[in-house]
């Protein structure tokens, strides 16, 4: 038996490695210690077509699936969430439909389309669907949660970005008039993020600890930061899942999950580019591979507390000063490669004038020019903040930008947190980290949807003279959808 080991790879462009295993033959229900996880940031996984889960089958393998991914939002309510926990999450509760990397649309909740004009649809949504609890779907639930994703911010309001609420109506309990604001085929990768909630038993808090779900599993323990562990729903409308248990382990440290892998405690888990060589060469580990269009980003705090705020020629000098192909080679092996823009060339409707948009990129690393501009700035003799979400990685990237930085004046704190504090402290307008270490995701592979999400869901940015030109920046950009 093999296992499975789904590797994503943050390079700045990142490529993702996977490897693919069966079960340690373990046949303990959900309360089982040790788990792993395929751990693709983005995904709504539909259980019925993951290839890289293995064939639980055959006799002899065990009826629970352990997984491991390697962070936690600290909620279970996805319009809440944009950690690697979302596509567990997916596993108990579900969109409208999916969408493969390739584009291809596949039907979930919805079981139709009609499309009415270039900015109107009839969804025909599948009868017969029960979520966990037993209440009916219908289609005042997607409405609904289409509502609750809009006022959920950052995390929620790209998932409904396409679609006009007030013109979307009602017209039966199993069909809905939807109304874009523009006409965009963004639209089926923007609603195969929005998950659907029961309306009749929501709340909050509740939400947050314990998903209620149309999915495959539903929720049997959670505990934040630790694990979640979930049981094969009976009364799911589609293909029942093949294990009957399905348990996640968040596991930051990638050395926790290799042990854990050749222990058998777990049987998915995403590995480290550091750690590919020694697990492809264990027998009982297979190592699978692809390219997810990811990337590793340096995001700056735009914020009024940040040393750099208001001054572009002090985070002109931080990027110049900035060695990608060092951070490259070294955390990642060289299995990657630097972007030479701000958009990432996997999306579907990238073109080469985009490559080098800005002197920044052309430029590249300089580090006599990022020494006079952090003398002309102010930044040089400063200290900043580096934030990183504790993955080692990321600790070990600001570790290296901390010596870079050091080549030109600026001293370097860096505070690391766990991946639910950091994601919060990211879009708090108070915040005085001045750059933090995150991964930026191409979950509709548009340029223009990254282009304006990368700002217009920010506070820091969407706050008045944040940057140069910004009001005139967010009138113009939601266009770039259309």
């Amino acid at each position: 038996m093999k296992k499975v080991i789904a590797l994503i790879l943050a390079a700045l462009m990142l490529a993702s490695l996977a490897a693919c295993g069966g079960s340690t033959g373990d046949n303990n229900p959900p309360d089982t210690a040790g788990n792993t996880a395929d751990d693709t940031p983005g995904n709504t996984a539909d259980n019925t077509t993951n290839t890289d889960t293995p064939d639980t089958s055959d006799a002899e393998t065990s009826d629970t699936l352990n997984v491991a991914v390697t962070n936690d939002a600290g909620t279970l309510s996805p319009c809440q969430m944009t950690s690697t926990t979302f596509a567990i999450v997916c596993q108990m509760m579900e969109p409208l439909w999916d969408v493969t990397t390739d584009g291809d649309v596949m039907m979930l909740l919805c079981e139709s389309v009609d499309v009415v004009s270039d900015t109107q649809q009839t969804l025909h949504l599948r009868q017969g669907v029960t979520f966990h609890n037993g209440n009916p779907f219908t289609a005042s639930d997607v409405l609904f949660s289409m509502k609750l994703h809009s006022t959920a911010g950052a995390s929620g309001s790209p998932r409904v970005q396409t679609v006009d609420l007030e013109a979307t109506n009602i017209i039966d309990d199993y069909t809905i008039d939807l109304h874009l604001l523009a006409p965009t085929i963004a639209n089926w990768t923007v609603l195969s993020q929005c998950i659907i909630y029961d309306e009749e038993s929501y709340d909050e808090a509740n939400a947050a600890t314990h998903p209620i779900g149309t999915g495959p599993y539903q929720l049997v323990h959670y505990v934040p930061n630790s694990e979640i562990k979930m049981e094969r729903y009976d009364g799911y409308w589609g293909t029942p899942a093949n294990a009957k248990y399905l348990n996640c382990k968040i596991l930051a440290e990638s050395s926790q999950r290799v042990n854990a892998l050749e222990t058998g405690l777990i049987d998915i888990a995403n590995i480290a580019t550091t750690d590919y060589e020694y697990v492809s060469g264990l027998d009982e580990l297979s190592v699978v591979s692809n390219y997810t269009g990811n990337y590793l980003q340096m995001n700056f705090n735009f914020g009024p507390k940040s040393a750099i705020y208001k001054n572009a020629d002090a985070r002109r000098a931080l990027v110049h000063a900035t060695n990608c192909e060092a951070i490259l080679n070294t955390v990642y092996l060289g299995l990657g490669k630097t972007m030479d823009c701000c958009v990432v060339d996997y999306c579907f409707d990238y073109e080469e004038r985009y490559s080098n948009c800005s002197e920044t990129y052309s430029l590249g690393y300089d580090v006599e020019l990022a020494k006079s501009l952090a003398e002309s700035s102010g930044l040089a003799g400063q200290t900043i903040d580096i934030m990183t979400n504790g993955t080692t990685e990321n600790i070990r990237i600001a570790e290296m930008l901390q010596n870079m930085y050091s080549e030109i004046g600026v001293t370097v704190n860096i505070v690391n947190y766990d991946a639910a504090t950091a994601w919060q402290l990211s879009y708090d307008l108070d915040a005085d980290w001045d750059i933090s270490i995150g991964t930026g995701i191409t979950p509709n592979r548009r340029c223009g949807d990254l282009l304006v999400n990368g700002v217009r869901y920010s506070p820091a940015m969407t706050a008045e003279e944040a940057f140069e030109n910004n009001a005139e920046y967010l009138e113009l950009a939601p266009l770039c959808m259309s």
